[in-house]
């Protein structure tokens, strides 16, 4: 049957924690590259033992490279490689070599050649009982394609030869994968899979720097996979990613990132063959079904002392009213028509301790599922464990996962708002109205070399789907976003990383200590009225340059009191397809966060244009806050 893998070179650290990372993710079967048996302090039969005791089979050693079509006298030393990698492999109790095409520039390129060399080569593999695989390099010096590479396999004609199939190979050329299809099961020597981000590039600085889990680029794995199982292949379906932030990483986590993306990969599948009335592969056990999104409940801040009455003034300005008091903990809880904040000022327990190390900050939001239970048990399925948190007799029993750098993603019943009054005392009635409707999305800032893992958490344990990157200017380097959605888009989360050291993300990650929520976006129906009655309470907007509204009435033929009325108030515009767009932000509490007010007339997206505008404003506002405290210094 068709068995998940992962190639060593997908992670960091010493074979010994590769090995061990592996296994502990669920992985039966690994790729062994030889770099990390270079490396490696002790002998082959170790590492074979090593695997053995932890349930893990070798199904491959790599690469033998610069092997077929080579001139004599190479031609001869070329064999003589090949038998001293099969003396390893018969010490490391692997099964099979990999060869890639070639890249040296004497090669043959001639298919009898080629085929003739693999040919002489699998005949002295079969005498010691091993097998060979021939993939085709994206960059090699004849043999580019999968179609050329199973040409000159078909040519050389020996049972245990046979075509290593790579994902990145395949759609970094644009080859097409339905013909995969029709190749016979039992000369798919391995199949490999890597995906990519959709960025022009050449093949190898992508392959050697941006490959990356399925479900974390831009290609299509689903058809991918589709094909091979198509040709009723049962081998090793093995992750083979080469990436700098992977290597830089926890093996442990890449290990777990690369299950989970198999996982979610092999789910999608089954589901794809399913629509079709055909039974599914079940190459891995079955995952509990990902649970509707329906919406954020509530989003909690730890906070203390002066910053919390600095926090309840701001968000009392905004219109919020605090209606409930925790009948146990000094937790409060502000709303306004469908948006919950609950303000943590305990001094024990979990949001004192991301305090501690935060500072003030969103500790926790709740996302309402339809089955919360099943939420639970996916993410448990998918290596994400439970929390338990202190609870009060008779207070509710929310369940919880670890979200971006340890914060909490409760998942409650959609509709179960009667859950409230288990731990609160109402202040007068619980239901406040105001011009605040709903949270309209939410945005983490991540480190960079966390992006990739928090997308695959998203999508794969929680069941969001993704939209394409989008690169942005910020003052002082390069700004990247990419939204993650629920089904319905109740709950959409713009995932921001940058590169530079001043820039707005890389800010708050000083700030804060970290990943975390740095942005609230709350819609409105009437952004004019709010902002005036805000400012009037004391409300502090991110002061906007009046070049800006000088180039927004040159861009559109916006009515000229309706810019001077955007001026004064701070209010941004942006417009697409017919829909109009009126945001505005507040000013960055203690460098950590900050909310967004917006009005959406028929419009989806962001305001990206704005977002350098915001960017550079903030920039400016951190910048006068230094020029502030120098100056008090020197008072």
């Amino acid at each position: 049957m068709l068995r998940w893998s992962i190639a060593t070179v997908c992670m960091g650290g010493t074979l010994e924690t590769k090995l061990a990372a592996a296994a502990r993710a669920g992985f039966r079967t690994i790729e062994i590259f030889e770099n990390d048996l270079t490396f490696f302090s002790g002998k082959p039969r170790e590492v074979r033992a090593m695997a053995e005791d932890l349930g893990l089979e070798i199904v491959a050693l790599q690469p033998l490279r610069d092997f077929e079509g080579a001139p004599e006298p190479m031609r001869a030393r070329n064999f003589d490689r090949a038998e001293r990698k099969f003396d390893l492999m018969d010490e490391l109790g692997a099964s099979m070599l990999c060869i890639c095409s070639s890249v040296a520039e004497d090669a043959s390129g001639e298919v009898d050649v080629c085929a003739r060399d693999l040919a002489d080569l699998s005949d002295r593999a079969a005498r010691r009982g091993f097998r060979i695989g021939y993939e085709a390099l994206a960059w090699g010096r004849h043999v580019k394609d999968w179609t050329q590479a199973w040409q000159i396999v078909e040519r050389a004609d020996r049972g245990n030869l046979g075509i290593v199939l790579d994902s990145f190979h395949i759609y970094a050329r644009k080859n097409d994968v339905a013909p995969i299809a029709r190749l016979p099961a039992d000369r798919i020597a391995l199949v490999q899979v890597a995906d990519a981000p959709g960025i022009l590039m050449d093949a190898m600085s992508l392959s050697r720097h941006h490959r990356c889990f399925p479900g974390q680029g831009d290609w299509d794995m689903t058809a991918y996979l589709e094909a091979v199982a198509a040709t009723g292949y049962a081998g090793a379906i093995s992750l083979e990613i080469f990436n700098d932030q992977f290597r830089g990483a926890p093996a442990n986590a890449i290990a777990r990132d690369g299950m989970r993306s198999l996982q979610a990969l092999g789910e999608a599948l089954d589901q794809t063959r399913l629509a079709r009335g055909e039974a599914p592969l079940a190459i891995s056990r079955a995952l509990p079904k990902p649970a509707k999104i329906a919406g954020v409940e509530f989003i909690e801040f730890a906070s203390s002392g002066t910053q919390s009455t600095r926090l309840e003034a701001e968000l009392a300005g905004l219109g919020f009213t605090r209606v409930g008091r925790h009948k146990s903990k000094d937790v409060d809880l502000y709303r306004q028509n469908d948006v919950n904040i609950v303000v943590n000022r305990e001094q024990d327990g979990f949001a004192h301790s991301f305090y501690l190390v935060h500072g003030p900050s969103v500790c926790a939001i709740a996302l309402r599922f339809d089955d919360p239970a099943r939420a639970l048990e996916r993410a448990n399925a998918l290596g994400a464990p439970t929390y338990h948190g202190r609870i009060g007799p008779g207070e509710a029993l929310i369940p919880a996962v670890a979200g971006v750098e340890n914060s909490l993603i409760y998942m409650v019943k959609a509709g179960a708002h009667n859950a409230w009054n288990k731990d609160f005392d109402f202040i007068g009635s619980p239901d406040v109205s105001g011009p605040l409707e709903r949270i309209d999305h939410l945005s983490n800032v991540v480190r960079r070399s966390e992006f990739l893992s928090w997308l695959t958490f998203y999508k794969a344990v929680l069941g969001f789907s993704d939209e394409p990157q989008v690169e942005l200017a910020d003052p002082y380097g390069a700004f990247y976003s990419r939204v993650i959605s629920a089904a319905d888009r109740s709950v959409r989360i713009p995932i921001n990383i940058a590169d530079g050291g001043s820039t707005t993300v890389s800010r708050f990650i000083e700030a804060f200590g970290g990943g975390g929520v740095q942005q609230i976006a709350l819609s409105t129906k009437d952004i004019f009225a709010f902002v005036e009655r805000a400012r009037a309470g004391g409300v502090r907007f991110l002061d906007i340059p009046d070049n800006y509204y000088e180039d927004l009435s040159a861009r559109y033929d916006l009515d000229t009191a309706l810019i001077e009325k955007m001026r004064v108030l701070g209010i941004l515009y942006d417009r697409h397809k017919g829909g109009e767009f009126f945001h505005i932000y507040t000013a960055m509490f203690d460098q950590r966060f900050f909310f967004e007010i917006l009005e959406r007339r028929n419009y989806d997206l962001f305001g990206a244009a704005n977002t350098p505008v915001r960017l550079a404003a903030q920039a400016n506002e951190f910048d006068q806050g230094l020029r502030d405290r120098a100056m008090l210094e020197t008072e």
